[in-house]
C-alpha cells in the first residue's frame, strides 16, 4: 500500500531531470478529515536547477521567482486553522475567490518557468496537491504540460533515515522494560522422561535475568519544523504561514542539494496523476 493516492498507471511518463523546482505550500480552511478544505493562502518559490545545485545551506538562492496569494475560501475557516494560520473569514473578506483570474495568475507564473517543472510540497501527496487539483478541476482547467510533483516528506524520510544503531526509529515501536523471574517454573520429572517431542525455544528467545532492560527507541518525526531543526539545530522562526513554510522547506532541501535533487528526479509523478480530494 502506498503512502499517497495517485492513479497508478504503468504508463505514467517519468521525468528525467527537472529544470525548475517550485517549492509550494497551502494554508486551508481545515483538514480533509472534517470537511472539503478550501485554500486560504498559497505560495510558490521557483528555483532553476543549477541555482539550486550551487546553493549554500541556510541561504535562499539569489535568483528565485515567487508568487504569494491569499484567497477567500467561500466557506467557514475552522477555529483550529485560524489559530495556527491567523487567517479567518474576516481578514480574508476582501480577497478574491479561487476563480479563473487566480488560476490564470498561477498558470502564467508556472508557464514562464523552464520545463520540466516539479512542484515540491511537504506532505504534498496527501494534502497540498489533491486540494490544488480539486480547486483547478472545479474550474475545468489544467496546469501547463510537463508539470510534475514530489513529496518532500517522503524524500526526507529517505535522506534523514536513522542508522540501525541510532536511538531513533521511523516506525512506531512500543517496548516496555521487563523483568524475568530468577527461579524457573518447576517441571514434573516424569514429563521430562516420557515426553517424546521436546519443547522448542523461540529463535529470538534470550537468556535474560531480573532487571534486564529493553530500551525503547524514540520515534523520528518528519514534520517540516522537525526536518528543519535536524538540519540547522533550531526550529524555523515562523510556521503555518505559506511563504515562511516554503522558505523553510527550500532551506532544508538546499542543505543537501545533490541528494535532494536526485530524489526529486526519481520520485516525481505527473501532477495530472494526483487524485482530487473533492
Amino acid at each position: 500500500m502506498t503512502l499517497f493516492e495517485i492513479n497508478m498507471s504503468r504508463n505514467l511518463p517519468a521525468v528525467k531531470s527537472c529544470n525548475s523546482l517550485v517549492f509550494f505550500d497551502l494554508e486551508t480552511t481545515g483538514l480533509p478529515a472534517f470537511h472539503s478544505p478550501k485554500i486560504t493562502e498559497l505560495s510558490f518559490c521557483a528555483v532553476e536547477r543549477n541555482q539550486f545545485l550551487h546553493g549554500q545551506p541556510k541561504q535562499v538562492p539569489r535568483v528565485t521567482n515567487r508568487l504569494n496569494l491569499c484567497i477567500y475560501p467561500s466557506r467557514l475557516v475552522d477555529p483550529e486553522a485560524t489559530n495556527k494560520t491567523k487567517l479567518d473569514n474576516y481578514n480574508l473578506e476582501h480577497q478574491s475567490k479561487f476563480d479563473e483570474d487566480v488560476f490564470s495568475v498561477i498558470f502564467s507564473f508556472l508557464n514562464r518557468l523552464k520545463k520540466p517543472i516539479c512542484l515540491i510540497a511537504h506532505n504534498g501527496f496527501r494534502f497540498d496537491f489533491p486540494i490544488l487539483r480539486s480547486e483547478i478541476a472545479k474550474l475545468e482547467k489544467e496546469l501547463p504540460e510537463e508539470i510534475f510533483c514530489a513529496d518532500s516528506l517522503l524524500i526526507f524520510r529517505k535522506l534523514q533515515r536513522p542508522s540501525p544503531n541510532s536511538e531513533f526509529v521511523i516506525e512506531d515501536i512500543t517496548i516496555s522494560t521487563v523483568e524475568f523471574p530468577l527461579v524457573p517454573t518447576p517441571v514434573n520429572p516424569f514429563q521430562l522422561i516420557n515426553e517424546k517431542t521436546p519443547e522448542k525455544k523461540k529463535p529470538n528467545e534470550l537468556n535474560l535475568t531480573r532487571n534486564t532492560e529493553v530500551k525503547c527507541r524514540k520515534r523520528l518525526t518528519f514534520r517540516l519544523e522537525d526536518v528543519y531543526e535536524r538540519v540547522y539545530g533550531q526550529k524555523p522562526a515562523t510556521s503555518h504561514v505559506a511563504e515562511a513554510d516554503v522558505i523553510a522547506l527550500l532551506l532544508s532541501a538546499v542543505a543537501t542539494p545533490i541528494e535532494f535533487l536526485n530524489a526529486v528526479d526519481c520520485d516525481s509523478v505527473p501532477f495530472t496523476s494526483i487524485k482530487k480530494c473533492w
